[in-house]
């Protein structure tokens, strides 16, 4: 009898390079972006409240990150333990296909490579929109044509072209630059920690003043002017903590992110689960610290009533209010604004240049991760034979998957920086592309994520009783019944975030929203079909790929 061929390459070509330190970073930088440095204000202004109902004076929006990162741990424990077992790059395509249905596998693979290849998209343009949001701090008010839609595709595409370029040559390659542009942000976020313990109400008082020429209780009583104290007198402390989930949950997406290059990840099955928790543990102390800090600085100038400058930027930002109507010149409601004021209250003018450097470089070290993670997800479907086989060629020089990156890129051009930028708003005012814009982008590449985490924590939770001989032999693993549980404990919760994430952003009554969504599901049914259906013809046996885990 002819010996059947599983693959149809008996090692991968990927080299295992990455050690634990950068597994890390893939994780952290991957997940602490553009997001993060507004979640408390963006979630405030969606639910004002009064600052003495605050639960033991625990501001909601870090109730929530500390919710949510109970939720987070429990999915990594899932990604670890998978990752321990099967140790390949792909991530969860390679945990869903071999455990539930190569279908699934494929579908929910092909919604998350969409989520990440237009959120990588969105993020390189969105360097370009910190140095605009924040450049004023440094003396940076004339961007020229850069500031226009047009010019921030631009932009973006060339920053695309600039880091996919680097990622060609192998995530040694790739790990040096992302060191490099996570570390400089890291060590600003010192100073940040420094000036949010040092605040005092008159620093910030006079911090306010320096930049933006008024009292901080102009601010909060142009707020409750324009009605937030009257929408704050309907809101519980509970309620808000519900609303800003959904801002805590956007700002945790990516935690599984090393789990898509395990297989040039050193020792995967032991760096691995130890990397990802550690990054977990430590974007969740992050959040809760630096939020707690921020918010306990605001907090201390503008009161009026029960209310201060710490309300009124989150409602005069992201709720009803208006700072034109106000008459009052925009203080952002970000996280470095924060920072701003202390900086130039204590006369340390010089620190704020380096204040956008930190913004904008918390969006960059974002890309490198985006990068990794897409181009193995269609390295990986492309290696089972679900994608143009010429999509799993890898470079024998550097390693590195070539085509998947450019495949990746396109991708993410077309898509991603489009949507950001608003160019085609700008060119067909009013048309119904106009529609594709950041705000619809952003909402279903979340919602996008929650469903492909969701399906991973099912795969989890029958992992002991579909594949027992796998699990027995995992190097990283809790009981058979815990393990069930705890998957059972993350389906729970990323249920329950995609109802709340649904409900948010009303998708189930967005008419474009369904349509992209329906688009990218009909087109990963129609490849899924094709490609098994010419394995069936060309005599590969998909079916044997399906029960083995790829070879290294």
């Amino acid at each position: 009898m002819a010996e059947k061929k599983v693959f149809a390459r008996k090692a991968t070509g990927l080299v295992r390079e990455i050690g634990m330190l950068t597994a890390v970073i893939i994780a952290m930088a991957n997940v602490v972006g553009l997001g993060w440095q507004k979640r408390v204000f963006q979630a405030t202004g969606w639910t004002p409240i009064g600052e003495s109902k605050f639960f033991l004076g625990i501001h909601p929006v870090v109730m929530a990150f500390f919710l949510a990162g109970l939720v987070i741990l429990i999915s990594l424990y899932c990604f670890s333990m998978l990752s321990a077992a099967m140790p390949r790059s792909g991530g969860g395509y390679i945990f869903i296909t071999r455990i539930l249905h190569p279908a699934v596998g494929f579908v929910a693979t092909w919604f998350q490579f969409f989520a990440v290849a237009v959120s990588y998209g969105l993020i390189a343009v969105a360097v370009m929109e910190a140095v605009m949001i924040f450049g004023e701090l440094a003396g940076i008010t004339q961007l020229g044509v850069w500031a226009t839609p047009q010019g921030l595709w631009i932009f973006g595409t060339l920053v695309v072209i600039v880091f996919s370029g680097i990622a060609l040559f192998g995530v040694k390659m790739t790990g040096y630059l992302l060191q490099v542009i996570f570390w400089i942000p890291a060590a600003i976020l010192v100073a940040v920690y420094i000036l949010f313990l040092t605040a005092s109400p008159t620093t910030m008082e006079a911090g306010v003043q320096h930049l933006w020429g008024h009292s901080a209780a102009e601010y909060t009583q142009a707020a409750l002017t324009q009605g937030m104290g009257d929408i704050a007198a309907g809101n519980t402390y509970w309620g808000a903590v519900f609303s800003a989930i959904v801002a805590a949950y956007w700002a945790y997406i990516g935690y599984a992110a090393a789990s898509f290059v395990a297989g040039e990840v050193k020792e995967a099955h032991k760096t691995l689960p130890r990397a990802m928790f550690a990054s977990g543990l430590a974007i969740i102390f992050l959040y809760i610290t630096i939020s707690t800090l921020m918010a306990r600085a605001a907090m201390m100038v503008g009161r009026v009533g029960d209310f201060s400058l710490m309300s009124a930027m989150g409602f005069l930002n992201y709720g009803g209010g208006s700072f034109a109507e106000a008459g009052l010149p925009k203080i952002g409601g970000w996280m470095p604004m924060v920072a701003a004021m202390q900086a130039a209250g204590v006369g340390m003018t010089w620190l704020l240049p380096c204040i956008v450097f930190f913004a904008a470089l918390w969006v960059a070290n974002d890309i490198p991760p985006f990068i990794l993670t897409t181009s193995r997800m269609i390295f990986a479907m492309a290696f089972d034979r679900l994608l143009p086989p010429k999509l799993a060629d890898v470079n024998e020089r550097w390693h590195s998957p070539w085509n998947a990156i450019i495949f990746t890129s396109v991708i993410t051009i077309v898509f991603g920086c489009t949507a950001e930028s608003g160019v085609l708003g700008a060119i067909w005012p009013g048309s119904f592309l106009a529609r594709a814009t950041s705000a619809l982008a952003i909402g279903v590449t979340d919602l996008w994520d929650v469903l492909f985490f969701g399906i991973v924590s099912i795969a989890a939770m029958l992992f002991p009783i579909m594949k027992p001989d796998i699990f027995e032999r995992s190097p990283f693993r809790l009981s058979r019944t815990w393990t069930i549980v705890l998957g059972a404990l993350a389906v729970l919760g990323n249920a329950f975030a995609f109802y709340v994430v649904s409900k948010a952003m009303n998708f189930f009554r967005d008419p474009m929203a369904l349509l992209v969504s329906g688009l990218v599901l009909v087109s990963g049914i129609v490849i899924y079909w094709y490609y098994s259906n010419e394995a069936r013809r060309t005599g590969v046996e998909l079916t044997t790929i399906f029960t083995e885990i790829p070879p290294d």
